[in-house]
């Protein structure tokens, strides 16, 4: 079993650490934003085998972010995307425990502060309901997956994120028509400058499901659908 780079690729996309948060400082974030620029650059440029130590070093230092900063909401964000990508890494049923690891990081995050990081949790979220397996191997749930894209549609209508996540989720359960114009409005939204690597991958991303949505087809394919079925739902 492994998990899908699908589930991992949510996490990539809220790098920008732009939203403020009254107790921390300037500095303060580009610390933990400088974690997660470490996370970002072991995923798109280094093997599996590659990135394994080096996410095994980030998530501890995304503990320590957390000891530092133990109310900021974006430490808590990065723990999770690491645990997502040594989940991946790892695959079996450790995996499993590496996600529910990681979902506990970000409900925490959202406890202290929902709209943190553009409110990326309720992505985050969302996309774990709806990729991983349900009970009894783990808590997958598409309707509480739509119902957190759906908020985060609400918050963030011209959101890149938002809208191509939503967007891939509807173009996933079989109706391209209704994905398209969420697609098509990620596909204007601009790349963002703190996230231009990940934005870019994901302007990749999108072209292949723009595709699939005009040409009627519903499902999605690309890189980070590679391992989708690997696990199943």
């Amino acid at each position: 079993m492994r998990l899908s780079l699908k589930i991992l690729s949510f996490f990539i996309l809220f790098s920008a650490l732009n939203s403020a948060v009254g107790a921390l400082s300037p500095s303060d974030l580009k610390i933990i934003q400088g974690v997660k620029d470490e996370w970002e650059t072991a995923f798109y440029t280094l093997s599996q085998e590659q990135q394994e130590p080096i996410l095994k070093t980030l998530s501890m230092k995304a503990d320590t972010l957390i000891q530092q900063y133990p109310d900021a909401a974006e430490a808590y964000l990065v723990a999770g995307l690491i645990q997502c990508s040594l989940a991946a890494n790892e695959g079996g049923f450790s995996a499993l425990g590496r996600v529910k690891k990681a979902r506990q990081f970000v409900l925490q995050a959202m406890d202290k502060d929902p709209l943190a990081m553009d409110g990326s949790g309720y992505v985050i979220l969302g996309n774990l309901y709806y990729r991983l397996p349900g009970w009894p191997i783990s808590f997958g749930d598409n309707k509480v997956a739509r119902s957190y894209l759906e908020t985060a549609i609400r918050l963030y209508p011209e959101g890149l994120d938002a809208n191509y996540f939503y967007g891939d989720f509807l173009l996933d359960e079989g109706n391209p028509a209704a994905a398209l114009p969420f697609l098509e409005k990620a596909d204007r939204a601009p790349v963002r400058a703190l996230s231009r690597l990940s934005d870019l991958k994901l302007k990749e991303e999108l072209k292949v499901s723009l595709k699939s949505a005009r040409e009627g087809k519903g499902e999605s394919q690309g890189f980070y659908n590679q391992f989708l079925n690997a696990i199943g739902k």
